[in-house]
């Protein structure tokens, strides 16, 4: 901390309750000594009614000392608080009346010392309901930016997750098609420069266009097609007006992937994928052939797309499972 915050945070500190006493002494002062005016009409000369102020003052200074002025109230305290009020202002009312050139009322003096016990109590709650007020509203200031702060974290551990996980599932393509056909992977490993090349300039970002992250999904869904021949089929459709539209980088990419990975599928019986744009989301949409395992993932996908969706929109995947049928809805940001 810096001297000047250190001095800044001192000076807060030492003058809330020099604030809260001339607010307590100069208000409490005026409303005790204005009400006990507008009740006794035998008080008329100048020097009676400064008189009467100064008394009221030195009431109110002694029980801004006396404890009055603090931080909470439990309900014994606050008991305590009206009686301790009472006594003080008893004397110095009573002081002031017997002073005062006419006969002593005691009953008139009684009702006055509640009238300005009634005054003193309500400044002094007045003053601890606006500070504690104020402290709860730092208070959930400091956990409001806390939880922020650790969704901040949360999401740039979720992020520095996409690219390992993408790698880790291309290179085993890879190793399956430099075994099956060179050829095809040469291709493959053009087009996945492509791809990687894609990740890793918005990998990093909250945020991209549908547009850009159509094509990137179209350039992955074509290396998948090279490595499964006719046996997956993945379609785009509806994608002709999606301007000032955005969506989570990765996202389409990470469902085909595990639309692949846990379907079966053969060339008579082809897994279709189908990624098109409808009411105002972008569905992923595949035919469930459920495998009897599961084949090699870092299984961070769909959690890692669910939870980015969560802290970045504010809102979750809608998932359905109908008949044969499996289809995410992934929401998106209108600009």
């Amino acid at each position: 901390m810096s001297n000047h915050a250190l001095m800044a945070t001192l000076f807060q500190i030492t003058s809330s309750p020099l604030k809260e006493n001339i607010f307590f002494l100069t208000l409490g002062t005026f409303a005790g000594s204005i009400c006990i005016l507008l009740f006794d009409n035998r008080l008329y000369t100048s020097s009676d009614v400064f008189l009467l102020f100064v008394i009221v003052f030195i009431s109110f200074l002694v029980q801004a000392f006396a404890g009055s002025i603090r931080s909470l109230f439990t309900r014994r305290g606050a008991v305590l608080l009206y009686a301790q009020s009472l006594i003080i202002n008893s004397f110095f009312l009573g002081l002031l009346y017997f002073l005062l050139p006419f006969p002593f009322d005691i009953l008139q003096t009684a009702r006055f010392c509640l009238l300005i016990t009634f005054i003193e109590t309500s400044f002094t709650f007045f003053t601890r309901y606006k500070k504690q007020y104020h402290l709860n509203l730092e208070k959930e200031k400091r956990i409001s930016q806390s939880i922020k702060q650790q969704q901040v974290k949360e999401l740039e551990v979720l992020k520095q997750q996409i690219d390992p996980h993408f790698i880790f599932n291309s290179f085993n393509t890879l190793a399956f098609l430099i075994d099956e056909n060179s050829e095809k992977a040469k291709r493959f490993s053009n087009k996945l420069a492509n791809v990687h090349r894609y990740i890793i300039f918005n990998s990093n970002k909250n945020l991209v266009s549908v547009a850009d992250e159509v094509g990137f999904a179209q350039d992955y869904a074509y290396l998948q097609e090279i490595r499964h021949s006719n046996e997956v089929q993945i379609n785009f459709s509806g994608f002709t007006d999606v301007d000032n539209v955005f969506i989570l980088p990765v996202s389409i990419q990470i469902l085909i992937e595990n639309a692949i990975k846990h379907n079966g599928f053969t060339a008579d019986e082809p897994l279709l994928i189908n990624v098109c744009y409808e009411h105002g989301k972008v569905s992923v949409e595949n035919t469930l052939n459920i495998k009897n395992y599961d084949a090699p993932s870092s299984k961070i996908g769909l959690s890692n797309l669910r939870d980015r969706c969560r802290l970045i929109l504010g809102k979750d995947l809608e998932i359905v499972r109908k008949d044969a049928r499996f289809k995410v809805l992934i929401p998106l940001l209108y600009k």
